[in-house]
């Protein structure tokens, strides 16, 4: 393929196509293009000219391209294209190459979520990192052979795809067919409607041939030259090389402007031209680019001449001799062909034992030269068996390879496990290090297994600790914690164990026993634990201790006091604990707070904890949006809610929080009246298979979501006694009467339907000694209201109201009302009766609660005439955004970023990128420009409108 003055030939077409894409991203409105191809149809070309133009364009060009030998190394060709560096002068890139490095999801169980795509906190920082770079200006992301991408840096592009058109972004990715492009094609599925474009580069046409051979021969090709060109059927690189391989020959003659071949040959195929290319090296330049060939493109100079133990002045003029040769490309210090097909062509010419044994040298080498140990596992993973090499040097570096890359680990401490003698002192090393690679893998059952096993064999006291704490982080995170409880008792037995470690898995005992439901014993458990710590000072098993104090009595008895003992969680909490252990402490604490009715404190209490997640990840990043997703839910703010369960979503698919997600997402929808979307949503749910211990006590969202639907659907026959059912037995092996105690006043309302009026009572009764204990006002509210039921009293339902408003709980408040109101008409109070109605109608429409406007107004299909209904509410245009989306918008007219805003409001990035679409859709907007734009306009047209008011008044 030939440039020439900015153009390409055979190729108008699509160019012309990226430069509108690239014109769009400038100004505002964000494009995603896929180039696709067989190998050597001109993809390189193009994105290069589409990198030329975008950079003419004034927009920063971020290029890369993926290469074979990196495939399983994570996040590699984005890291790359985005230069992602600690030693970058970018404080930005240096924060995302800290979080890319992976310190703090050390042991994380399950860090990579069940797939073991990738873990999603440094998705999050890639992405976040964009955000901040489109807000200097408009940037174009460049990527060449995704066929060699690796699963995490697709997974980045994809996110990137699928919000585009958010960001004066243009992303660029190229590909040929492979066995792994049903991997890639998935990127094409995340470009939206308006924003897609998937550019099919076919082979050249006859004419474009011509000119393509015109062009590189000199003269317009005879018809000896166009008949060996047909062999090429388009394919702009065999003709380059052909066209090459004759002119080296001398084997064409130009002669009145026509280039004609000498004679009849002929045409051989591409592998033969490209060899016919080669052959003009000497011997020690194509010994050396064998080597090469095999290092793949990450290999500098300096790691080339190492390898080859040759002087670095040696190999720069074998380097220059190839250049000349057409056979690399002068890109600086780092070894890149012409093209892939060049290096497959040396590649191929070494042997497969050869090829491995580079590959050793390679990783020897680089080691020796201080290479990161992601880079010298590639190279071991694909060479010879490295025997006592490997053993070594894993042994030091296993640790720093399982946080940045656990698969490769994993990989890497399977063979050095087979290859290692069991006698050999640094067997067992081994195997811990494999077991936390196998649990950072969230190839949880595995890890148990190993763990187990090193410890049957160890005689190390230094390894019995952290292999029994292996185990018991595996069963607990795969929902197991029975089997953490016995390992936790069997490490207080151990004599070996320091008096420390039994502290604190005696401390964790009473974690266990208290997610497998038993309170008693985990609040006694949890008590000796505290007395213990407290004696000798152990903050670690004091946090664990306080922890569950706090819960127990959260459940049984939420007041002042159970949240005392969570704050003192927090507060004990030593820095040497597991970042994700205190994330855990803070969001106890934050859910805390919510069931209080301190939703300032709540909020406060998720951003302090909202940055930590972003860095740990795992299933730390799905619970944070699931609990601000309930405090939204809560308190009314339930467009804010649903951006929370859509970015919980995104990073929790692969984490046990996905059915709690989609069942606010359901209870949403059903009071919204949107019956099938919540079907929907709790179908997904149902099929969703979470596990896990923290996630068994969300298991009543779910329960809650279906009752409510049946109940939607007029089924109450099914809706009561499963309700009732679980209020008794519980949910999974967690209390029903203390998880579901704010089901209450649905179970007496319905109880009471039913003329159940002995289970009516009781429930109340519960509510009641509830709403003693706390005085929190959402509690009491609960208890009015159910005295209000069973008493038939508007005066307790209209208290209850008060209390709801107060916490504030909107839902609640305007179903105090509708009851109330219900009474007053049963006893021709009417005019007392529309009032409270009118205010049920206002929160009902509020909220957009349809089914709740309608079940209201059924129930007083007596005061129907004279009620005054409120409008519904907008679905388009600016009265259509919340509060919330309104505070974004004001930002987005500012030019801030996502993470930019994310901090400003102390939430996270994802649900920033949420309220972004919606307002978007709303304002039927393609893009943040058009928004400030439209935003600063109005700002304008309302000053001056208040400046003329202002003068017609003087």
């Amino acid at each position: 393929m030939t440039h020439s003055a900015g153009h390409l030939i055979g190729r108008d077409d699509e160019t012309a196509e990226l430069v509108r894409l690239a014109a769009s991203a400038v100004a505002g409105e964000g494009q995603a293009a896929l180039v696709v191809g067989e190998a050597g149809v001109g993809k390189t070309a193009v994105l290069e000219l589409a990198a030329a133009n975008a950079e003419r364009s004034g927009m920063q060009v971020l290029h890369a391209a993926a290469r074979e030998l990196e495939r399983q190394r994570p996040f590699a060709v984005i890291s790359s294209c985005l230069g992602v560096d600690v030693a970058s002068a970018d404080p930005s890139r240096v924060r995302v190459a800290e979080i890319l490095r992976g310190d703090a999801r050390y042991g994380l169980p399950g860090a990579l979520g069940g797939s073991g795509e990738a873990d999603f906190a440094t998705v999050e920082a890639m992405l976040g990192l964009l955000d901040e770079l489109c807000a200097r200006g408009p940037v174009a992301l460049i990527l060449d052979d995704l066929q060699w991408a690796d699963p995490a840096s697709l997974l980045v592009v994809r996110r990137l795809m699928g919000s585009v058109h958010q960001l004066p972004l243009l992303v660029i990715g190229a590909y040929r067919q492979s066995p792994r492009v049903k991997e890639v094609d998935q990127l094409s599925q995340s470009l939206g409607v308006r924003n897609r474009t998937v550019l099919e580069l076919t082979p050249l046409s006859m004419p474009a041939v011509t000119a393509l051979l015109t062009a590189l021969c000199g003269g317009e090709p005879g018809p000896r030259l166009r008949s060996m060109a047909e062999a090429a059927a388009g394919n702009p690189l065999y003709v380059r090389e052909l066209s090459d391989a004759l002119l080296r020959e001398a084997l064409i003659k130009i002669s009145g402007g026509i280039a004609e071949v000498t004679g009849v040959l002929s045409p051989p195929p591409l592998p033969t031209l490209i060899t016919h290319r080669l052959s003009y090296l000497s011997n020690d330049a194509l010994h050396a680019l064998r080597v090469a060939a095999v290092l793949g493109a990450s290999c500098t100079v300096t790691e080339f001449a190492t390898v080859l133990g040759k002087p670095t002045h040696d190999v720069v003029s074998i380097v220059a001799e190839a250049e000349a040769a057409g056979v690399l490309r002068d890109t600086g210090d780092r070894l890149v062909f012409h093209h892939d097909l060049i290096r497959h062509a040396l590649s191929d010419a070494v042997s497969g034992s050869v090829r491995a044994m580079v590959h050793l040298k390679a990783a020897q080498a680089i080691a020796g030269a201080g290479a990161t140990p992601e880079r010298v596992a590639e190279h071991l993973l694909n060479g010879a068996p490295a025997g006592e090499f490997l053993l070594a040097w894993l042994v030091e570096f296993a640790p720093r390879l399982t946080t940045r890359a656990p698969v490769l680990a994993l990989d890497l401490l399977d063979k050095a496990v087979a290859l290692a003698n069991p006698g050999d002192p640094r067997y067992e090393d081994l195997q811990r290090h494999r077991a936390v690679a196998q649990l950072s893998c969230g190839h949880l059952t595995e890890a148990e297994e190993s763990a187990r096993c090193a410890l049957a064999r160890t005689s190390d006291p230094g390894l019995e600790s952290p292999m029994h704490w292996i185990i018991i982080q595996a069963a607990f995170a795969r929902g197991r914690p029975d089997l953490a409880l016995a390992e936790a008792r069997t490490a207080c037995r151990s004599a070996g164990l320091p008096a420390a470690e039994r502290r604190r898995f005696d401390a964790f005992s009473s974690v266990c026993l208290f997610a497998l439901g038993d309170l008693a014993e985990a609040g006694a458990h949890a008590l000796a634990a505290r007395r213990t710590a407290q004696e000798v000072g152990d903050t670690h098993a004091l946090a664990y201790a306080l922890h569950i104090l706090a819960a127990k009595r959260f459940l049984e008895m939420p007041d002042a006091e159970a949240l005392e003992l969570a704050r003192q969680a927090c507060r004990f909490t030593p820095e040497t604990i597991h970042p994700a252990q205190r994330i855990a402490l803070q969001l106890a604490l934050a859910n805390s707070y919510t069931e209080l009715d301190r939703s300032h404190d709540a909020e406060r209490t998720l951003a302090a904890a909202h940055k930590a997640t972003e860095h740990v990840g795992g299933v730390f990043l799905p619970w944070y949006h699931l609990s601000c997703a309930l405090l939204a839910f809560n308190t009314g703010r339930w467009d804010d809610a649903l951006a929370e369960v859509e970015a919980g979503l995104t990073s929790g698919e692969s984490f046990a929080m996905s059915r709690a997600l989609r069942a606010i997402a359901a209870l949403i929808a059903v009071h919204r009246g949107r019956q099938d979307v919540a079907d929907a949503y709790l179908t997904a749910a149902d099929s969703a298979r979470d596990a896990g211990s923290i996630a068994c006590f969300y298991e009543y969202l779910p329960l809650c979501a279906s009752v409510l639907l049946d109940e939607a659907r007029s089924n109450t026959e099914r809706a009561y006694p499963r309700l009732l059912t679980a209020f008794d037995h519980g949910v999974g092996h967690l209390p029903g009467q203390l998880i579901l105690g704010f089901l209450a006043p649905d179970i007496v309302r319905l109880a009471l339907a039913h003329g159940d009026t002995a289970n009516a009572r009781r429930v109340a009764s519960a509510a009641q000694t509830r709403a003693d204990h706390s005085r929190g006002p959402y509690h009491l509210g609960d208890a009015y209201r159910c005295q209000g039921l069973l008493a038939r009293d508007p005066q307790l339902l209209l208290e209850a109201a008060r209390c709801y408003r107060d916490a504030p709980r909107p839902l609640h408040e305007a179903h105090s009302y509708t009851d109330a109101a219900e009474l007053l008409a049963q006893r021709g109070r009417p005019s007392e009766a529309r009032a409270l109605l009118d205010q049920a109608l206002e929160i009902y429409g509020i909220l957009e609660a349809d089914w709740e406007t309608a079940r209201a107004l059924s129930r007083l299909r007596c005061l129907s005439r004279g009620v005054r209904r409120r409008r519904d509410s907008p679905r388009h245009g600016w009265s259509a955004l919340t509060n919330t989306e309104r505070i974004v918008a004001d930002h987005v007219a500012h030019g801030r970023s996502n993470p930019e805003i994310a901090t400003r409001m102390s939430i996270s990035r994802r649900t920033v990128s949420t309220h972004v679409s919606n307002i978007l859709r709303k304002l039927k907007m393609t893009s943040r420009v058009e928004l400030a734009t439209e935003f600063v306009r109005r700002l304008n047209s309302d000053n001056e409108n208040t400046h003329t008011h202002t003068h017609a008044h003087d």
